[in-house]
């Protein structure tokens, strides 16, 4: 069985939230919840992955996602006002942890639109963060940004359809 966060990974893991930490401009209150989740998940996956696989794997894991959310979160510190966003991130690293628990104890069969839906959630966040970079760099406002934030909008939308309906229709395990 492989395991979907593997033990030599965790420390890279770790170095990534330090960066995300360092660099961004996130209030002491923001840092903390986002280093606690982070470092809950890690303990977590440190302690699954260390474990003998006692039950069927989980056809989807979303674990695997934790450097991602990581990546989430830096380019969230690059904003001038990245707290309120950085504690709704802090969201995602222990329901990662609390997903993979629940579908180790008892397999269920929502796991193909659950993770359809953070495929959407992770992917538009991406969308709202080069938008967001784009605008505050270039300094537009008004007109200009809202013309932009309609086209990053609309692009990202189509992609992520696009990419909901293959994640859909692909084969899991």
């Amino acid at each position: 069985m492989t395991v979907a966060l593997p033990v030599w990974t965790l420390p890279f893991v770790l170095a990534l939230l330090g960066l995300a930490l360092a660099v961004g401009r996130f209030t002491a209150v923001a840092a903390a919840a986002a280093a606690a989740s982070t470092v809950a998940a890690v303990v977590y996956a440190g302690v699954v992955s260390l474990r003998p696989p006692t039950g069927p794997a989980p056809v989807a894991n979303m674990l695997a996602l934790l450097p991602g959310h990581l990546l989430l979160l830096l380019g969230l510190g690059g904003l001038a006002r990245p707290d309120a966003l950085a504690l709704l991130w802090s969201v995602l690293p222990l329901g990662s942890a609390v997903y993979d628990w629940a579908s180790r104890r008892r397999p269920f069969t929502g796991r193909t639109s659950i993770l359809a839906g953070l495929y959407a959630i992770l992917w538009l966040t991406v969308f709202f963060l080069l938008e967001r970079f784009i605008a505050e760099r270039k300094g537009l406002s008004g007109h200009a940004e809202a013309v932009m934030a309609v086209a990053f909008c609309a692009i990202g939308v189509v992609f992520v359809v696009t990419g909901m309906l293959r994640h859909r229709r692909a084969v899991k395990e």
